[in-house]
């Protein structure tokens, strides 16, 4: 079991990573048999999940902590992101658990109906 302190480091820095572009920070992060969850997709691999993450911190605009909670190998992320229109600003929750320094698992909440369209738009480009 991962303590508090621990659990926290990583979740902010991997907030902070892929928040700021530095993917290969961010990924770095990642355990090599992640398993994410989330609205539009499930990966079972940070190699699977890669292209997501990069795809997301590339539409980003902006991000901002509303409050993360730690509680031993499992955090809880609330944060405020804008994506381009027609997502806007999102309210997303994110739900980690972290052994040995990285990411094990990552599941992410959010009304997925304005990324669905902003991604609809998007291939049409």
């Amino acid at each position: 079991m991962t303590d508090s302190a621990a659990t926290r480091r990583v979740v902010e820095a991997y907030f902070d990573a892929w928040t700021q572009n530095r993917i290969e920070d961010a990924y770095a992060l990642l355990a090599d048999d992640l398993h994410f969850t989330g609205p539009s997709a499930e990966y079972r691999t940070r190699a699977e999940f890669r292209p997501g993450l990069v795809g997301f911190a590339g539409l980003r605009k902006s991000s901002q902590k509303v409050e993360l909670l730690v509680e031993g190998d499992r955090a809880a992320l609330l944060y405020d992101c804008e994506l381009p229109p027609p997502a806007g600003k999102m309210r997303i929750a994110s739900f980690f658990q972290v052994a040995g320094g990285r990411i094990t698992r990552y599941d992410t909440r959010f009304d997925a109906e304005g990324f669905r369209q902003l991604l609809a738009a998007l291939q049409k480009k």
